[in-house]
């Protein structure tokens, strides 16, 4: 056999892995230390160069690609292309993109919250069936099924199984139009059902409205709610309309910035 075909393989010494894993966890150590420190936009770059040293130092020592055949080490090498066009194409995006944050006082200017504006939609109407029909559509058919029989894609997988809405048998928190907004509103412990407390206020209620249209036709309709059965559920039943019950919320990037911001002006 031809020698210069012979694969030789280059066994790195116990000395030089000593020097190189020492030398990779003081790198660590220095990118601990300088984490805690406020260096602004430096400090993204420090921590960038003393990874890519120790990248570098297991690239060539524990890979072998010192040791190792050129070609291999072009094409390792040639993988950092690609990455270089990502960072690129990140990098300016991020520091292009001009402001795109919301000034002033905090608040809940991204809230987006709706407030009610429907009359009474504790009352139900063909219009109010209607508006929870689409909304059954998009937030309730992965687990209720299209039609609300309980055979969504997702019920399959959940126990206990989503309500069916057209069988006769009892609903666990009652079929009340005031007990059923409960329970989109709080979900159900111990089950699938979680919270809807995020969507709009007369959506909940439509969803109220279309749920119970759902029942079978022998199915006695539910109780009107009485004015207690409101107060339970935080309804002033004199008003004509049912405000917003929801808690403000804001989005994490917003809310993060904001954090900074603050943070800034009490330097």
């Amino acid at each position: 056999m031809n020698k210069e075909h012979v694969n030789k393989h280059y066994i790195l010494s116990t000395k030089n892995a000593c020097l190189v894993g020492v030398s990779l966890l003081i790198l660590t150590v220095i990118t601990v230390l300088v984490a805690g420190i406020n260096l602004g936009r430096l400090n993204f770059i420090i921590a960038f160069l003393i990874a890519t040293i120790k990248g570098t130092l297991v690239a060539l020592f524990f890979m072998n690609l010192k040791h190792d055949r050129k070609e291999n080490t072009v094409i390792f090498l040639t993988s950092f292309v690609f990455l270089a066009v990502f960072i690129v194409l990140t990098v300016s995006d991020l520091f292009f993109r001009g402001d795109v944050y919301v000034k002033g006082q905090l608040g809940f200017a991204q809230a987006e919250l709706t407030s009610g504006t429907i009359k009474q939609p504790w009352i139900s109407t063909p219009e109010l069936i209607a508006k929870g029909k689409i909304a059954f559509s998009i937030q309730c058919v992965a687990c209720h099924g299209a039609e609300g029989q309980g055979n969504g894609p997702a019920a399959a997988a959940l126990k206990p199984p989503p309500r069916n809405f057209t069988s006769q048998e009892n609903w666990k928190l009652g079929r009340k139009p005031s007990q059923v907004f409960k329970t989109i509103r709080d979900g159900i412990p111990n089950s699938a059902m979680s919270s809807f407390s995020t969507i709009p206020n007369d959506d909940r209620w439509a969803l109220v409205h279309y749920v119970l249209s759902l029942g079978p036709k022998s199915t006695p309709k539910p109780t009107e709610d009485t004015n207690e059965d409101l107060a339970k559920i935080g309804i002033d039943p004199s008003k004509q309309t049912a405000g917003s019950d929801q808690t403000p919320s804001i989005t994490i990037d917003f809310a993060m910035q904001r954090m900074i911001e603050e943070a800034k002006n009490k330097r």
